[in-house]
């Protein structure tokens, strides 16, 4: 999968839980806070969102990631700021996961 891939899986997944939970519909982009003070997402969101980036990335990739692990939580900038630092992010677990 190559970022511009990811990230669209990224906007889709935001784009789902925001109409599932009634929010307004903004565009997003790459650009677009996810998680902090400004974010689109609370805890339970990121979370949410999280969890169904993991399926859908399993199912279309054959490749089983963690988004929410040790190495996520401790890095110095949280990956999880914006849809591009996700993408990035998740793109390198990837990686990981296909020379595991």
């Amino acid at each position: 999968m190559d970022q511009k891939t990811i990230e669209q899986l990224i906007v889709e997944t935001v784009d789902g839980y925001r109409v599932a939970m009634h929010e307004t519909h903004d565009q997003l982009t790459r650009e677009t806070c996810l998680f902090g003070p400004s974010g689109l997402l609370d805890s339970l969101g990121l979370v949410s969102v999280l969890v169904e980036l993991e399926q859908k990335v399993s199912d279309i990739s054959g490749r089983s990631v963690s988004l929410m692990d040790d190495k996520a939580m401790s890095e110095t900038s949280s990956p999880f700021r914006t849809i591009r630092s996700l993408a990035e992010y998740l793109e390198r677990q990837l990686e990981h996961a296909g020379t595991a």
